[in-house]
């Protein structure tokens, strides 16, 4: 087994890999709507391709990080902040690590309770 206590005070973690599809020989390329492939020339003018976006990484760290069966998170990372959306009966229907865009979700500043939406305005100032 592989020892990465000498990863434990290490600000971050650049790893390099050579890749290659699992089905087939085509794979999807990070994209963007307006911009197509997030092609790039690295530093060097070698060509390069995002594979994977930050946010996209984040996503999937996030859903590891949360317990479906108990909708909260998992047991180490009880207490850390998170913005719950729920029903008229007190269910959960979603919450800020689920939505794609976090509190930027439509369910969480488009609702009845506009307190995010608000205190948002509030502290950008240049929405209020």
């Amino acid at each position: 087994m592989t020892d990465l206590t000498l990863l434990a005070d290490m600000p971050r973690l650049l790893l390099e890999a050579q890749l290659q599809p699992l089905q087939g020989s085509r794979f999807q390329p990070t994209g963007f709507p307006d911009l197509g492939a997030a092609a790039y020339d690295g530093p060097d003018g070698t060509p390069m391709m995002l594979v994977e976006s930050a946010q996209s990484v984040a996503n999937r760290l996030e859903a590891c990080c949360w317990d479906t069966a108990n909708n909260a998170w998992e047991t180490p990372l009880t207490g850390l902040p998170y913005i719950a959306v729920i029903d008229k009966n007190g269910r959960p229907l979603t919450n800020s690590i689920l939505e794609a865009h976090r509190i930027n979700s439509a369910y969480i500043l488009e609702g009845k309770d506009k307190t995010i939406l608000n205190q948002l305005k509030k502290e950008l100032d240049t929405l209020a």
